[in-house]
């Protein structure tokens, strides 16, 4: 299921964006924001996975924070207040855009979003993120991990990222306790 965080100070313009995505089935919330105060908090909380702004609500400045609030895997996609030039990137929307434009690039977003969202919940740790997991569980550094393992400290920190992607766990403790109950560690390993 597809969360939607919608970034626009037209009422109409909103509502018009809202009543199009919710047609979709796979969408399980919308949420609405009209200005630049409001948009990084509930980006972070909401955490959506396409976030459809219009650039005139946001500033550069706003939308580098949202940027890196939002999940990594989560879409952008700008509208802008004036038609768009043939060979615009399928994340820009125009409001002069059709019905029927609109859809097709809203549809090709969530079923990317609703595939992706299916690899990752599908997805299995690797024997080697298992090594990388047991090692962070017994509470070695990425530094002493990679010394190790004979990997760079960047190797680490990717095997990680793509562990707490893959789990959805993002502390050691959370990370600890998946591996004691997944038999990767045993719990006279914890120290």
């Amino acid at each position: 299921m597809v969360r939607v965080l919608i970034v626009e100070n037209s009422h109409i313009v909103s509502l018009g964006l809202m009543s199009l995505i919710r047609t979709f089935q796979d969408i399980e919330d919308v949420r609405l924001v009209d200005n630049e105060k409001d948009c990084c908090k509930i980006a972070h909380d909401f955490e959506p996975d396409l976030i459809v702004v219009n650039t005139s609500v946001l500033n550069h400045e706003s939308m580098i924070k949202v940027m890196d609030v939002k999940k990594a895997e989560a879409i952008v996609m700008h509208v802008f207040n004036s038609s768009l030039p043939l060979g615009s990137p399928a994340n820009h929307l125009s409001i002069l855009d059709s019905k029927e434009v609109l859809s097709d690039k809203f549809e090709k977003v969530i079923e990317n979003l609703t595939r992706l969202r299916k690899e990752i919940e599908t997805e299995e740790l690797s024997p080697r993120e298992k090594d990388i997991l047991k090692e962070v569980a017994l509470g070695l550094t990425n530094k002493e991990i990679a010394e190790k393992m004979y990997i760079s400290t960047h190797t680490v920190i990717s095997h990680r990222k793509n562990i707490t992607r893959k789990l959805g766990i993002k502390t050691v403790s959370g990370l600890t306790v998946y591996a004691i109950l997944n038999n990767i560690i045993q719990m006279d390993d914890v120290s």
